[in-house]
């Protein structure tokens, strides 16, 4: 049997209006939260003094806190943009200063912290190293304060005893609820 297939330009525009509405972009703005081994379910990532902090309170001694939305500012480049609850928008940044741990948090325009090569797989936030290898080495450091760490990077894969590997990720903890617990219960 032989088939032939043959597309006109009606039916070229029907496949591409069908393709075109199943490819959905990724919504504008996205939150990320911690998880990780010793981890409290997932943190809500925000800022404090320019710094990224996982956690459920504040740190004390914070001059200004506040939630955080990021969006992708420059898919090509992998810049996001942090915008905080007052409307203030900041480029999302890994300090390069050389250290073992390197400051997460948001650039302003003197800063120089690198603000490029961040994306999304799926719902994990990774950072594209110069040589083309998606990298997730974030870690979250306490701060002697039960469920709130500092978030910071590891330049390289290896461990820092001081820090716990942790994931950030879009996807929001699911809260436990008493309808929750008892689903799966027989």
């Amino acid at each position: 049997m032989k088939f032939s297939l043959s597309f006109t330009p009606v039916t070229l525009a029907l496949v591409h209006h069908v393709t075109a509405a199943a490819i959905k972009p990724r919504a504008d703005g996205f939150k990320l939260y911690a998880y990780g081994h010793d981890l409290s379910e997932g943190l809500d990532v925000f800022l404090a003094d320019g710094v990224a902090y996982a956690g459920k309170q504040a740190p004390s001694n914070a001059s200004s806190v506040s939630n955080i939305t990021l969006s992708t500012a420059d898919s090509e480049s992998g810049t996001w943009t942090v915008t905080t609850d007052s409307g203030d928008t900041f480029n999302w940044g890994i300090a390069s200063s050389g250290s073992a741990l390197e400051t997460v948090g948001v650039a302003n325009s003197s800063s120089s912290m690198n603000t490029t090569g961040f994306g999304l797989y799926g719902a994990w936030a990774y950072h594209l190293s110069d040589a083309g290898e998606i990298e997730m080495n974030y870690r979250a450091v306490s701060t002697g304060v039960d469920d709130l760490y500092v978030i910071k990077w590891a330049p390289s894969a290896t461990v820092d005893d001081s820090a716990l590997l942790i994931n950030l990720r879009t996807a929001s903890p699911v809260p436990i609820t008493d309808k929750n617990k008892n689903r799966n219960r027989h």
